[in-house]
């Protein structure tokens, strides 16, 4: 038996690399944003999900990631019944969607939002970024997804456009490759009864790519003087390590993402 899958480790990271220059600009937007105890939104839909998942209650997250998370949008696990991958996969395609979400937060100025799609093409995915764009032109927008999918591949939402046009419309927009080839899987083994194509990269690159952002993000809002919650490993130091202080930090921002005055239409002082 062969195993070639880990050799494509060294290719997510080498593309991560190739991004060193915009992966430290992005980085500098969410220090902006965390450092005057503001908020960073992170979007996703289907399995693109545990990219959210490694930035919010994770060993290591860093403190004023907020999650825009629907059930309907971001659980596949199911698969059957009805609460299933079909029904889930429908909702994908409804439009209009990025607005009801965006509705229920606050949004402060400077605040970015990252959306994660695996391809660019999601229609949820487009939807909410469109919708950022209309409502928060200011705001950036950091997508991350595959480059070449978006760039190539067939627009599914109805204004013709991806995730790949959507960073690039964008008064303050960047994308992040998550380096998956075409078509996502990055293994094929030719077997004795089918042609087998396996092992999807755009989750390994999506979540290489945050944690790059992690990583320099940290070192920022350190050089500025500033000392920011980090969750640390509870496992090994014990419950309460610093749990309870990351926790009220994140609960004091994500109050402003609730109900935040001056975000809200009319506002005067």
């Amino acid at each position: 038996m062969q195993l070639t899958f880990p050799a494509q480790l060294a290719l997510i990271a080498a593309n991560a690399e190739k991004q060193r220059k915009t992966l430290e600009e992005v980085a500098v937007r969410f220090a902006d944003s965390l450092g005057a105890g503001n908020l960073v939104h992170i979007y996703a839909n289907g399995h693109s999900r545990v990219t959210v998942e490694e930035l919010v209650v994770r060993m290591g997250a860093l403190v004023g990631f907020h999650p825009l998370l629907c059930h309907g949008l971001a659980n596949f696990t199911d698969v059957v019944g009805s609460d299933g991958l079909r029904i889930n996969q429908a909702i994908e395609q409804v439009e209009g969607l990025g607005a009801k979400l965006l509705d229920e937060v606050c949004i402060a100025a400077g605040e970015p939002l990252i959306v994660v799609s695996a391809t660019g093409q999601t229609q949820a995915a487009v939807d909410i970024a469109l919708e950022w764009i209309r409502r928060y032109p200011d705001n950036p927008l950091i997508c991350i997804c595959s480059d070449i999918q978006s760039k190539e591949s067939a627009p599914k939402h109805s204004s013709g456009k991806t995730l790949w046009h959507c960073a690039r419309e964008a008064r303050c927009g960047y994308l992040l490759d998550n380096g998956m080839p075409m078509g996502d899987l990055s293994v094929t083994y030719e077997g004795k009864h089918d042609t087998y194509k396996i092992c999807p990269l755009s989750s390994v690159g999506a979540l290489t790519l945050v944690h790059c952002l992690n990583e320099l993000t940290i070192q920022i809002l350190d050089a500025r003087g500033i000392k920011h919650q980090v969750l640390r490993n509870m496992h090994l130091g014990g419950y309460g390590v610093n749990y309870d202080e990351w926790l009220a930090d994140q609960r004091r921002r994500y109050a402003k993402a609730l109900y935040r005055p001056d975000a809200l239409p009319g506002y005067s002082k």
